[in-house]
């Protein structure tokens, strides 16, 4: 079976006070307010081998304000010795809505969807993989912290004519932001993935993500981060760097 590698480079959510989910800064708990939408543009993800450069985009739409629809994508060059789908490809496309069961300000919970096509484009566009995710996330939100914990799980099944087989995963974290001033602030997570039935996280992954976001106004910021499998070597698992811009309009 194929296997998946979704990279995707983006934290969100909000800003000064407790209950502020509005202002997009790179909070985890981030969500727009009905008819407003936000975009978490990646524009570089480069391992530290730099031999793959991932671009990543992903929008999303405030039906309610309490539900929001998203759709996300992400294309690469890989120019490692054996790449999985050729140098250049579109790697996958996501479709997902978010569903907010509890909002006092303070304390949060959301429950999402995500359906998932994975492709190969080494010859032409083909879909070798659908993946589709179910998670919930709790949060607590203060004056100038937040964090959360997460748990998702993933069912895989490969679209590949000679082959028939499927996989599940669950992931389970804690994200959290903490403020600094009214420009800066401070994000990370950390996540531990593993099997359920069949191989699709080609084993364990402890998955650490850190960064710091600039807030250039209350409805657009720039952040950095850098992000490692804790478990696997530098080798088998390269560090990655990467730069995401987030505007609510």
């Amino acid at each position: 079976m194929k296997k998946v590698f979704v990279l995707s480079g983006a934290l969100v959510f909000v800003s000064g006070g407790a209950g502020a989910t509005n202002i997009i800064n790179g909070n985890p708990m981030y969500s727009p307010a009905q008819g407003r939408f936000y975009n978490l543009f990646t524009p570089l993800q480069v391992n530290s081998e730099f031999d793959r450069f991932v671009m990543a985009d992903e929008f999303g739409y405030g039906i309610t304000n309490r539900l929001v629809a998203m759709i996300q994508t992400a294309g690469s060059y890989d120019s490692s010795d054996n790449p999985e789908f050729g140098k250049w490809s579109w790697n996958h496309l996501q479709v997902g809505l978010d569903w907010t069961l509890a909002d006092d300000g303070e304390y949060q919970a959301e429950v999402y969807g995500r359906a998932m096509q994975v492709y190969d484009t080494r010859q032409h566009l083909e879909t070798i993989a659908y993946n589709w995710t179910i998670g919930a996330q709790v949060g607590r939100v203060a004056d100038n912290w937040t964090v959360a914990g997460v748990v998702e799980v993933d069912y895989l099944n490969d679209d590949v004519d000679y082959k028939n087989s499927d996989a599940w995963a669950m992931t389970v974290g804690i994200q959290g932001q903490y403020i600094v001033n009214d420009k800066w602030n401070w994000v990370g997570e950390l996540m531990f993935d593993f099997d359920l039935f069949d191989d699709y996280y080609d084993g364990e992954r402890l998955r650490l993500k850190v960064g710091a976001n600039y807030n250039l106004d209350e409805t657009k910021y720039v952040g950095g981060y850098v992000a490692k499998d804790l478990v696997h070597s530098f080798q088998s698992s390269p560090a990655t760097i990467g730069i995401v811009f987030g505007v609510d309009f």
